[in-house]
């Protein structure tokens, strides 16, 4: 293999790391910078691609000056992006407006005014209509809100299209993005599908060419390489979703394997060779040309534990500031020394709506069980808790699917760092829990993706066979607390549909009074 570097970009919900690899999977380099996400009004989530452009800049030039690694060793460039992230882009590739978010659902009221459409568009895209989750409610909020902006925009695109772009002037929609398009024929022809197209009379003109991961979208500019200092010519694969780039990079490509990734959402994936669709899941092809992905998402109980330490754990963020020890490792040595069942307080982590499996984008966060005696170190646990009980969810959506149990889950992403949460929900789920040592699988899995493109490695099971890691810190259930937890796990469920028309009658109040 040859002795260059494989760079993989992850743009993320808070920010962008560039990360250089070996053939063998081995990191040179890694930077993060952040960005925030902007919200001007409940229920949104927005951010100017600009930024993305920016950060992507920053980053690299970090890893290199940190690293002392020379840019005319990359043999080629991988993408991973979150997804959805809706673009409008003019005839430059230049962004019309900000990126709607995926866990943005301002266009709750396009998809309840579609949801008679569902049996003509699920057989077809394998997915719900659902507000963020999938771009077509997005497009129409668009179409009926920013009608100028809609007609102006010459390409409808992703986080990874807009980058590509960028870097190679080229435009392109790879299969794990375009599944979350509904206008995607993801269990048959894998293409734009005319049906749905002209169902919404989205015109197959501004959406560009779809094609697999680990396609060349095209080669480094000579402008892209002025402002990245990458080698002009240098190949760049289209690459895949965060998640599908992370089921490449922890080795999830046979049937049947399943893994965590657990960041500002938690995403319980199944690798499945057929496209079974089950409509309380996300379904999507996977990076791997012959496989799709089966995905319980849910959409912020990471988000959840970082709203808990930005708005109430100012001791711990001190702390961090004072010490250099993460406020979240702070905050969950407080949560450790309450048992487990944080003084049976629960909490449902529906703070941007929720996606599988209740599929509601009115559900709100919620505490349930607080008492005068209640311990600031409970209610940090019962959000660790609420978070796995949402993951025990899907598993068992997984197994039913599967037709057998579970025996192990991969980990990888930022919560899978706390000992603690790969416990609690090694506790919750009655499974083992594998936190893989490296974590940084998305920049890999896209990095593998530049590397296939690349004619580096032969085919993603070269990829694999040569990059992927296999050693992780595996957390045992203990079947004690397993069956503790599994009382309050049947309380847990309750209360969703409890809740469901409160969640309802909220939504239609105004978010402030009249002026």
């Amino acid at each position: 293999m040859n002795a260059g570097l494989l760079l993989g970009i992850d743009l993320g919900s808070s920010g962008v790391k560039t990360a250089f690899f070996t053939a063998q999977g081995e990191l040179r380099g890694l930077s993060f910078v952040p960005y925030h996400i902007q919200r001007p009004k409940p229920g949104w989530a927005e951010i100017d691609p600009r930024v993305w452009w920016r950060a992507v800049i920053e980053s690299l030039d970090l890893a290199c000056r940190q690293s002392a690694i020379e840019r005319r060793q990359v043999l080629s460039v991988g993408l991973s992006a979150i997804c959805p992230a809706v673009l409008a882009l003019d005839h430059r590739g230049d962004p019309l407006r900000p990126a709607i978010l995926f866990m943005d659902v301002r266009s709750a009221e396009q998809a309840q005014a579609i949801q008679h459409l569902t049996p003509q568009v699920q057989p077809i895209s394998g997915n719900r209509l659902m507000p963020g989750a999938t771009s077509i409610t997005s497009l129409l909020w668009l179409r009926e809100h920013e009608p100028e902006v809609y007609s102006r925009a010459a390409h409808f695109a992703h986080a990874n299209t807009f980058l590509a772009y960028r870097l190679t002037g080229e435009l392109g929609w790879d299969w794990t993005n375009a599944s979350f398009s509904n206008l995607f024929d993801t269990g048959g022809k894998r293409d734009w599908s005319e049906h749905l197209c002209n169902l919404f009379e989205i015109s197959r003109e501004k959406l560009p060419p779809t094609m697999p991961s680990a396609s060349v979208v095209g080669r480094i500019t000579s402008e892209a390489s002025t402002a990245t200092g990458l080698l002009a010519g240098t190949p760049v694969a289209i690459g895949a979703a965060d998640t599908a780039c992370s089921a490449l990079g922890a080795g999830v490509t046979e049937p049947g394997q399943v893994f965590e990734t657990a960041g500002t959402s938690d995403i319980v994936a199944l690798c499945s060779r057929e496209p079974r669709f089950d409509l309380r899941f996300l379904n999507r092809c996977h990076a791997v040309g012959d496989c799709w992905l089966l995905m319980g998402a849910t959409s912020s109980p990471g988000g959840a534990f970082a709203w808990l330490r930005d708005q109430f754990c100012w001791p711990e963020k001190e702390a961090e500031r004072a010490t250099g020890v993460d406020a979240y490792d702070v905050m969950c040595a407080e949560a450790e020394r309450t048992p487990p069942g944080a003084g049976k307080v629960l909490f449902l982590p529906y703070m941007s709506g929720e996606r599988s499996p209740i599929w509601d984008p009115h559900a709100r966060g919620a505490f349930v069980g607080l008492s005068l005696a209640t311990s600031k170190a409970e209610v940090i646990r019962a959000v660790l808790e609420g978070g796995a009980f949402a993951v025990r969810q899907n598993v068992e959506i997984a197994e039913q699917l599967l037709g057998h149990s579970i025996e192990e889950l991969r980990a990888v992403g930022g919560g899978s760092k706390s000992p603690l949460w790969c416990q609690i929900k090694a506790d919750v789920t009655g499974k083992n829990v594998r936190s893989l040592r490296f974590r940084e699988t998305a920049a890999l899995g896209a990095a593998m993706l530049g590397g296939i493109a690349a004619g580096v490695y032969r085919d993603y099971h070269e990829a694999v066979r040569a990059a992927s890691p296999i050693e992780g810190d595996l957390y045992v259930p203990r079947m004690a607390v397993h069956r503790y937890y599994s009382e309050l796990f049947s309380v847990y469920e309750d209360l969703y549909p409890s809740l469901r028309d409160t969640y309802r009658r909220l939504s239609e109040i105004p978010d402030s009074p009249p002026s």
